[in-house]
């Protein structure tokens, strides 16, 4: 029940916050529609608290199902690295980050084109809705389900992200440099072995998220769409309550120079999925919710080992003899 509590403090919490809006609306005798802009604006307002709590109510469902077994599993040939739910959320957010930047660009004139103004905006605010949907949800899900896995738990992390990146510098082994083009070996082999006794680095501790998600890439990500989704709903709630003009041009300001760098984020975030082979099948897995069994045997074996040792997972691999199940555990 405790894993409930926070999720459903959110959903009520938004759905007063709905019903004060509101009933703040009303007592105003409305806001009058100068524009259809302004209309539009106001209904994103007033959408934004059920927005939420469809969010949080959906994520509660989607953990429940993890939980019953809906979660990481072997599937035959097949590992399921990630649920509907988790790939829904997370192209939910992507698209709507996506949406948002490039209307955003056309807005604050980055980019030199003039659309019909309230379509843009339209598009904007659809962007953002899909933002708030997916933080919301992912928030949900792992309160209940109680998911850290992208979260790091020791400094030993630091070590695995140094290792990570001199992978990617094809300075620690063929497997995952970019575009699998390693170092010679006469360069390569020394800075691997002192790696491997100053910093005690082993590829064979890789979990289900690299050390580089979990310090580089999550925490990142969710300062800046924090800092995002915070700055955004206090520039629509002025279209529902009245916001002191210096706190609204901060936010604006704040706003859009975290566009910035959500924008290089995103490139940083890129540039590893897509120049590192051996990173190609997690990229598929935000599309097909799956890799192959021999690549999470051999790109992440601590994660393996971890799904071999719950009797329920085990029971859903290909049918094997007794005397194979060990074997697998030590690989």
């Amino acid at each position: 029940m405790k894993r409930f509590l926070p999720a459903l403090f959110i959903l009520v919490g938004w759905l007063i916050f709905g019903g004060v809006a509101s009933a703040q609306t009303l007592a105003a005798n409305g806001w009058p529609p100068q524009t259809q802009l302004f209309t539009d604006a106001h209904f994103l307002a007033q959408a934004i608290p059920f927005v939420i709590a469809l969010a949080i109510v959906l994520g509660i469902l989607q953990a429940r199902a993890a939980i019953r077994g809906g979660g990481d599993a072997i599937l035959g040939e097949k590992v399921r690295r990630h649920d509907v739910s988790t790939v829904t959320a997370h192209w939910s957010n992507a698209i709507g980050m996506i949406l948002c930047m490039l209307t955003g660009a056309v807005v604050l004139r980055w980019v030199d084109y003039k659309p019909e103004l309230r379509l843009l905006y339209l598009f904007h605010y659809v962007g953002a809705a899909l933002i708030i949907y997916g933080v919301f949800n992912h928030l949900a899900r792992h309160t209940v389900s109680g998911g850290t896995g992208l979260i790091p738990k020791s400094f030993g992390v630091i070590r695995d992200v140094i290792g990570e990146l001199l992978e990617y510098a094809g300075l620690f082994g063929p497997e995952g440099a970019v575009f699998g083009i390693p170092w010679p070996k006469a360069i390569r082999q020394p800075i691997a072995r002192y790696t491997r006794a100053i910093l005690d680095y082993r590829e064979s501790r890789t979990h289900k998220y690299l050390a580089t998600e979990q310090l580089l890439s999550y925490p990142v990500w969710g300062i800046l769409i924090a800092i995002v989704v915070v700055t955004g709903l206090i520039k629509v709630m002025r279209y529902v309550y009245v916001v002191p003009g210096s706190l609204l041009a901060t936010a604006t300001v704040i706003h859009d120079l975290t566009t910035i760098a959500v924008v290089i984020m995103l490139v940083i975030h890129l540039l590893p999925l897509l120049l590192v082979p051996a990173n190609w099948p997690l990229l598929l897995s935000m599309f097909k919710t799956t890799v192959s069994r021999r690549y999470v045997e051999n790109r992440h074996p601590a994660w393996y080992k971890a799904l071999l040792a719950k009797p329920r997972q085990v029971e859903t691999a290909p049918s094997e003899s007794s005397e194979q199940q060990p074997a697998q555990v030590k690989a």
